[in-house]
């Protein structure tokens, strides 16, 4: 492996450090010392690279946000596009149960990341954008009200098994979401 100034790859590697301490040891404990430890570069690296922390956590943000794009895209890319509602519902009910108990501390990254934009002025617009991406999705199944409302289903399904540590069931979850079709 390359390492020196001309080391193309550094860059990602202190964004993939600064993505895996902060899904193992949570957001606030980052710090450029840190990441610089776990990327195994120098420490000026990473403020040669990121100016300052909101920095690099847009970098990080940025590569969990395409990394969600791409989830939401193949989920939606493996319904049919005619797919009845209660198949919708019952496959977004198993994306979202399979990204809380096969995916627990990446949902929780995903959710500190998304969650930070409140208080980072650079990070709301990509908070923004996250919330976007199922809600894109759905508006291509439902009318614009629907999908919006099952957006928010969805978060706060997630965020309140999250927070409840136990196991959620796909049927606990299809259920919501079909109370929410229904109008």
């Amino acid at each position: 492996m390359s390492r020196g100034p001309n080391d193309p790859g550094r860059r990602d590697r202190i964004v993939a450090a600064a993505g895996d301490l902060m899904g193992r040891d949570g957001l606030h404990t980052i710090t450029h010392r840190a990441v610089a430890a776990h990327a195994g570069v120098p420490l000026g690296s990473t403020t040669y690279y990121f100016r300052d922390l909101d920095d690099l956590l847009l970098a990080a943000v940025d590569v969990a946000l395409e990394q969600s794009r791409g989830r939401i895209a193949a989920w939606d890319a493996a319904l049919p596009p005619d797919a009845p509602a209660e198949r919708v519902c019952r496959s977004l009910a198993e994306m979202t149960v399979g990204y809380l108990t096969e995916h627990t501390a990446r949902t929780v990254l995903d959710y500190e990341l998304y969650a930070a934009g409140l208080r980072r002025e650079p990070l709301r617009a990509r908070s923004a954008e996250w919330i976007g991406l199922l809600r894109t999705a759905l508006r291509g199944r439902f009318d614009p009200l629907t999908a919006d409302a099952l957006t928010a289903a969805v978060d706060g399904f997630t965020l309140q098994a999250l927070l409840a540590r136990g196991t959620p069931t796909v049927e606990e979850c299809e259920g919501l979401l079909r109370r929410v079709v229904a109008g």
